[in-house]
């Protein structure tokens, strides 16, 4: 009688172990991915002068 109970215990306790898990990992992921939007958003903003993309390589600063 006793070792039943043992089973359903640790059955729930794995089952909330594993649930926690995948959550952990799908907000790990999703945090990810808003961070790697971002990044791209501020690496897509073009300045009209850069033609070749690669930076202030060289240019006067405007004063």
């Amino acid at each position: 009688m006793l070792s039943p109970l043992m089973f359903i215990i640790g059955f729930i306790i794995f089952l909330l172990y594993m649930s926690g898990l995948l959550w952990m990992i799908k907000s790990s992921h999703d945090d990810q991915r808003r961070r790697r939007e971002k990044d791209e958003k501020l690496l897509n903003q073009s300045d009209e002068n850069d033609y070749d993309g690669g930076g202030n390589w060289g240019r006067f600063e405007n004063k």
